[in-house]
């Protein structure tokens, strides 16, 4: 193999190898600034739509939407800094922009944080959720005991009328057999 062919196929693997290197880059800022968009307006319908019940909650709710506010934010950054970063490095003005990798790590970093924060919502909904469901249930349960206990007495008060009456006396056996015997006649 010549070295002009070998230098022809390097120079080919280096531009797809730097293409492939640029086009995950971007790709990663496209999806982290898309994700974190759409997690934005998922919390917010959420917050909207069923509402918050703790402090703690809304708490977790604008920590969430600030760290995806944050990445989305430094995502549109880092597009208008890329731009002038690579003519730089046409021009072979500047090598690296420490800016720039400042952005791509606050971007990275939000991001995880509002996950983070998004996680701790549901946990914590959750949880307070739970909590209500719990108490709801042992106030009906309460209300079940002592309606059944009302109940219960109501229905056994009448039970003194279901009590097998005495047999008659003697006294009353005569008196019962003269007025029959007198009523036969």
């Amino acid at each position: 193999m010549s070295d002009d062919n070998y230098n022809d196929k390097d120079v080919a693997f280096y531009s797809a190898t730097l293409s492939a290197w640029y086009t995950t880059k971007f790709e990663k800022d496209k999806h982290l600034l898309s994700l974190s968009s759409a997690a934005i307006g998922l919390l917010v319908t959420l917050a909207t739509a069923i509402g918050v019940s703790s402090l703690c909650i809304a708490v977790m709710y604008a920590l969430a939407v600030l760290s995806f506010l944050s990445c989305v934010m430094a995502v549109l950054a880092i597009f208008d800094r890329n731009s002038k970063h690579l003519e730089d490095l046409v021009n072979n003005v500047n090598d690296n922009d420490p800016f720039l990798s400042l952005l791509d790590k606050l971007a990275s970093a939000s991001f995880i944080f509002g996950i983070i924060f998004t996680l701790l919502v549901g946990l914590l909904s959750g949880i307070e959720n739970y909590k209500k469901e719990e108490s709801i249930m042992t106030e009906n349960t309460e209300k079940m005991v002592t309606t059944n206990q009302g109940t219960l007495k109501k229905s056994v008060d009448g039970a003194a009328a279901m009590r097998p009456s005495k047999p008659p006396t003697d006294n009353q056996n005569s008196q019962s057999e003269g007025s029959s015997s007198s009523e036969k006649k």
